[in-house]
């Protein structure tokens, strides 16, 4: 029997990969770092053989009276903001015993937007559910409540609380190209800021000049608030509130967490983590179809 032929010839294995660019420029953002350069090999991370096993509910789950009762007010409550644009209602969870409230988030399903925000002393996690705009809020102090609307009311609240506009600018900074520049810009845009007006300002750094001088002093100027979103609906995306009023820094990434759009959006909270009009009605009949499987 003769040997085979080798399929990759030897010499040819310690070749380049064609995968890992080189000399690739590392992506930057402003508001999550300066882009400082690592191994290329990290960017792809370790893949997991497996996905982790979502929990599931058992197939016999019968939910109690407690828990039948506070699903029925949440479609009430999503009923009237389908059909009468009513938002922000409120239904208790903390009436709940334990395992319906572990139930819930299981009955609800986890859709694409969470986050986090500190507000009075009290730290908020807020998950959307698989229904668009329906949000399941749990505070630090004990709270637990469901929230059918664009967006938790208590994002809105803190965001109003974020200090106004006109903020002080030095004159000048060494290294500084056009940072001054766009925090004059961002002053102006964020203090003349109105709810009547249609869309945001949306400044993108992502093809501007921006030396790490200047995104120091964005960052130094504008700071940051404890108030992120996080929404997964058209590639990832990571919406932080700076803490001036109405000025939001918006980041969109790719696979390997990499900024590849940089920008600050003046006005009220993003697009990006907020749930349309016309997404309550389709969200309905989507919790239909779980109460028809859990309730009848």
């Amino acid at each position: 029997m003769t040997d085979k032929p080798e399929l990759i010839p030897l010499q040819d294995l310690d070749r380049t990969n064609p995968m890992i660019w080189q000399g690739e420029e590392p992506a930057q953002g402003v508001f999550l770092d300066t882009g400082a350069p690592g191994d290329a090999l990290d960017l792809l991370g370790t893949p997991s053989l497996r996905a982790p096993e979502a929990p599931r509910l058992p197939a016999d789950f019968a939910p109690a009276p407690a828990l039948r009762r506070t699903l029925q007010d949440l479609r009430a409550t999503l009923g009237r903001a389908a059909d009468e644009q009513l938002f922000g209602q409120r239904v208790d969870a903390t009436h709940l015993d334990q395992a319906s409230r572990e139930a819930l988030p299981l009955l609800l399903g986890s859709g694409e937007v969470n986050g986090r925000v500190a507000l009075d002393g009290v730290n908020y996690e807020i998950t959307e559910a698989v229904m668009t705009g329906v949000w399941h809020v749990h505070g630090s102090d004990g709270s637990e409540w469901l929230e059918v609307g664009p967006v938790p009311d208590v994002i809105k609240r803190a965001a109003a609380s974020l200090r106004p506009a006109p903020v002080p600018l030095p004159d000048s900074m060494p290294g500084v190209m056009n940072g001054l520049a766009v925090l004059a810009e961002v002053n102006e845009h964020a203090a003349g800021w109105d709810d009547s007006l249609e869309h945001n300002r949306v400044l993108n750094f992502t093809l501007m000049p921006m030396s790490p001088q200047d995104q120091q002093l964005l960052l130094d100027v504008l700071g940051r608030a404890d108030l992120v979103l996080n929404s997964g609906g058209f590639g990832k995306c990571q919406v932080m509130a700076t803490t001036v009023r109405h000025v939001w820094a918006v980041q969109y990434l790719n696979a390997m967490d990499n900024t590849i759009l940089d920008t600050l959006e003046v006005g009220r909270v993003p697009d990006a983590a907020v749930a349309a009009p016309e997404d309550f009605e389709d969200s309905a009949r989507r919790f239909d179809v779980i109460l028809e499987t859990y309730l009848s």
